[in-house]
């Protein structure tokens, strides 16, 4: 029995809404606004991405995921252009839902936020790509794709979330390296899945470094020193 008609829309709907709440909520602020922004990043991620394709396509080059089983050229070709365009279109979807600057919590808000939109991206793109198969594997691929798109996503939300204080020009540039980054990792999946016998477990080292990369820097943002003025209104010192 294939995915097709409501069952399959209806077990990607509940997909998306379960992670959806899941990255957005906060037990003090709760989650809603945080929420209805990553479903509408994760929309218009996907309407990019599905414009993009087609722009791609009216060009005259159409790429199918069976390119990246052909030869070493066109498989990385293809997973170069799958990269660029679906990240490209993650970090619109994304960089348009988060909260404005001057809000509390933005690094909080947008993290949430990226998260949320990964997973509503995920789920449609599933939706639309896994109609006709099996329902095991389109199951797997609907409830873990999430995380696999935020992971790809962390390097340009973690810059997005660090942006407060940070010069319009510098900020490009993290934007855009870390942008370059999740591309290169998204393409690098996609053409290790592809690979017989060995692709799996390349795959899997692929979401494992935007992982380890989160746990450095976490662990870095932690050490830095917090500046502290005591009340007598001696000299800022650190902690």
């Amino acid at each position: 029995m294939s995915t097709t008609g409501l069952p399959w829309l209806a077990a990607c709907a509940s997909f998306g809404a379960l992670w959806v709440l899941a990255a957005s909520w906060n037990r003090e602020r709760g989650g809603g606004a945080t929420a209805l922004r990553g479903v509408l990043g994760g929309l218009t991620a996907f309407v990019t991405a599905w414009g993009a394709y087609a722009v791609v396509q009216a060009a005259g080059v159409d790429i199918r995921w069976d390119w990246l089983s052909a030869g070493p050229w066109t498989a990385l070709g293809a997973a170069a252009g799958i990269g660029l365009i679906e990240e490209g279109a993650k970090l619109t979807g994304i960089a348009l839902a988060v909260s404005p600057p001057r809000r509390g919590n933005r690094r909080s808000n947008v993290l949430r936020t990226a998260a949320a939109a990964a997973a509503v991206f995920a789920v449609a793109e599933a939706a639309l790509a896994l109609r006709g198969a099996s329902w095991p594997i389109a199951l797997g691929r609907a409830a873990l794709g999430p995380v696999a798109h935020a992971l790809l996503a962390a390097p340009f939300a973690v810059a997005l979330a660090e942006a407060s204080g940070v010069s319009r020009r510098r900020l490009a540039v993290r934007v855009g390296g870390t942008f370059l980054l999740a591309a290169a990792l998204h393409g690098l999946g996609d053409w290790s899945v592809a690979r017989p016998g060995w692709g799996q477990v390349g795959f899997a080292a692929v979401l494992l470094a935007p992982a380890l990369w989160l746990f450095a820097h976490a662990r870095a943002v932690e050490r830095v020193p917090v500046p502290v003025r005591w009340a007598d209104g001696s000299a800022a010192r650190s902690r």
